[in-house]
């Protein structure tokens, strides 16, 4: 396991203090809302301790703090070389972009500052590193939100709704492209657009209600730039993205939006393997989809829950949870859904399933729903199907037909042609990884040789 280092922003135990005093709260008062002494409380508050990113989320949470503490906050790997997570570079100029703002303008300077950072200062923005826990206060803030912000501008230029539709359709042609080839082809291109166009129009001139429709399609935008750039394998950027992006969804009320990029950080924690996280933004997600009424996406917030519980090893809440996916989904009226939740259909329910079991080590049960999810439409998901026939090919994998897991491995590998696409190199160098000690195969000698230049090259 990698050696894991914190480090905290200087400037925190001030912090601390301040926002305790102005809670009226006493460290002793402070110390039972949070489970831990006045003492260490004292320590944090005097420099002499430092606090890990859990107490930071915790302490965030006691004191109504937005995230400020835990963004102050990071847990990185001493071996990785990454800027740490949550703590602003001043030096750089990189915005941190872990901050849930505590109103809607403050919100949008976040965001443009993100997207001109992403565009100026790529190379020091794509080495942040990722913590699945720094999501945690932005979904509190989220699920603690009264949604009756006013949204209007005062700028020079005058927005109206052909604005917001143009928005609304760029980022639906994305969106198509990013599933035909993947995050890495677009995500330049789209970001390039937030940064020369779309930070033009959220500084314009709007009545509250093009405010409140702006913002919900910036914030549908900035998510799939989150999107995107956890496929091409920025993590630490990726959730930079979806935290604004949430804070953007707020700012209109976009409550079913707002669900979905909170699924979309618990996708993102259980493919990182961070369970507990990926667990507890599902559930998030879930309650923020009920409250707006969506059902495909309160299944699909179940089926997250599955497999963060599969990642962490639980079989038993992962059964529990599929239950509940299927069942919601079996219900689902989906006439009034929005479009952007159109992905989420039956052979898409069927991988996650697969995805559930594989992690679990029961290819015995992922087999039946790994060839279920392949009755796609494979010209529109090509990448969902490449990570499809790699998923089938893992489950036989598992259950000892290497023959047949080498034959779908070379379908998975022609699929792979065409994607940009660090998620589709990484399922193929798994199954690599799967099938490398029987070597001696001709079926795997096959796959093997043909997998190697794209695994090379990533």
């Amino acid at each position: 396991m990698p050696r894991r280092t914190v480090v905290v922003d200087p400037d925190f135990s001030r912090k601390l203090k301040e926002l305790r005093e102005r809670r009226g709260l006493s460290l002793r008062r402070l110390g039972h809302m949070i489970h831990c002494s006045h003492g260490y409380l004292w320590d944090l508050e005097t420099g002499s301790k430092r606090p890990s990113l859990s107490v930071a989320v915790l302490l965030d949470g006691a004191l109504q703090a937005c995230g400020q503490l835990s963004a102050m906050v990071a847990e990185v790997s001493a071996d990785s070389g990454l800027q740490p997570v949550g703590v602003d570079s001043t030096e750089s100029g990189v915005p941190a972009g872990l901050e849930f703002a505590p109103d809607w303008r403050h919100g949008i300077d976040v965001a443009v500052d993100l997207w001109r950072g992403d565009m100026q200062r790529r190379d020091l923005l794509q080495r942040v590193g990722f913590s699945a826990t720094a999501f945690l206060p932005p979904a509190m803030r989220w699920l603690m939100a009264s949604f009756d912000e006013q949204p209007s501008g005062a700028g020079e230029r005058l927005i109206g709704m052909p604005d917001v539709e143009t928005v609304r359709r760029m980022t639906s042609t994305y969106r198509t492209l990013d599933n035909q080839f993947g995050g890495g082809h677009i995500r330049d291109s789209l970001v390039r657009f937030l940064n020369n166009d779309v930070s033009e129009l959220v500084r314009g001139r709007y009545d509250v209600g093009t405010g409140r429709q702006l913002l919900s399609a910036v914030a549908e935008m900035t998510q799939l730039a989150g999107w995107t750039s956890y496929d091409a394998g920025m993590h630490g950027l990726a959730q930079r993205y979806l935290i604004q992006a949430l804070r953007l969804a707020a700012g209109a009320g976009d409550r079913a939006l707002g669900a979905e990029i909170l699924a979309a950080m618990s996708h993102q924690a259980a493919y990182l393997r961070a369970s507990d996280e990926a667990v507890d933004l599902a559930r998030a997600a879930g309650r923020a989809a009920t409250e707006a009424g969506i059902a495909a996406i309160q299944a699909e917030s179940a089926v997250l829950e599955a497999q963060g519980h599969a990642v962490g090893g639980n079989e038993a809440a992962c059964a529990t949870a599929l239950n509940k996916a299927e069942s919601i989904f079996d219900k689902a009226d989906r006439s009034s859904e929005p479009q952007w939740i159109g992905y989420f259909d039956e052979s898409y329910l069927a991988a996650k399933f697969g995805h559930c079991f594989t992690a679990l080590g029961r290819g015995d049960l992922a087999q039946r729903f790994a060839s279920r999810s392949l009755d796609m439409d494979g010209r529109q998901y090509a990448r969902g199907r490449q990570f499809n026939l790699v998923l089938l090919a893992v489950a036989h994998a598992q259950t000892g037909e290497v023959e047949e897991a080498a034959r779908v491995g070379v379908e998975a590998v022609d699929a792979v042609e065409g994607l940009h696409s660090s998620r589709a190199r990484d399922y193929l160098a798994d199954l690599a990884d799967r099938l490398s000690k029987h070597a001696g195969l001709p079926a795997v000698q096959e796959f093997t040789e043909r997998a190697a230049p794209i695994l090379q090259n990533a």
